[in-house]
């Protein structure tokens, strides 16, 4: 009889110590997918970040610019000053599928290389704005700014994702 009593009581340590050990799988508010549409999160940054004329870009453009295809793309806010005598611009991109960020990604930084290129021996002032560019992902969205004051587009696209 205590061989068996020893038994139950063995057992039912064992079972609880195995729930113990289990996974919590609630989800905490911070692990929500984010859903936002790219145009909200430019027109945050553009109200705060001042910029002259910009051209919008269309899937051809942008794949001239940024050797990116749109197909890849839920949305996109692409856009780059309409004259050459500046390096500020703005884009945000959200991508279909998340494997797809590192093409994004490079496209991006192979745009932030163009634009310092083409301004490295023309507007030193304008170099010196590219160089110091703004360029991060985070889940399915991307961010490329290029301005005196990108610090300001880190925080804003950071608070979407708080």
């Amino acid at each position: 009889m205590k061989k068996r009593l020893l038994g139950l009581v063995l057992a039912s340590i064992m079972v609880l110590g195995l729930t113990a050990c289990g996974e919590k799988t609630e989800e905490t508010p911070g692990n929500e997918e984010v859903n936002v549409k790219v145009e909200e999160i430019t027109q945050k940054v553009t109200e705060k970040l001042e910029y002259g004329s910009m051209i919008k870009l269309d899937a051809e453009t942008l794949q001239q610019f940024y050797g990116l295809d749109a197909s890849i793309l839920e949305e996109y806010d692409a856009n780059v000053p309409m004259m050459n005598v500046t390096t500020q611009e703005h884009s945000v991109f959200k991508v279909k599928d998340v494997k797809d960020m590192e093409k994004v990604m490079a496209a991006i930084e192979k745009r932030a290389g163009d634009v310092q290129k083409s301004f490295e021996q023309y507007l030193p002032d304008q170099y010196e704005n590219a160089k110091n560019y703004y360029a991060e992902s985070n889940g399915k969205y991307a961010i490329f700014i290029i301005h005196e004051n990108s610090a300001d587009a880190k925080e804003i696209f950071q608070d979407f994702f708080k």
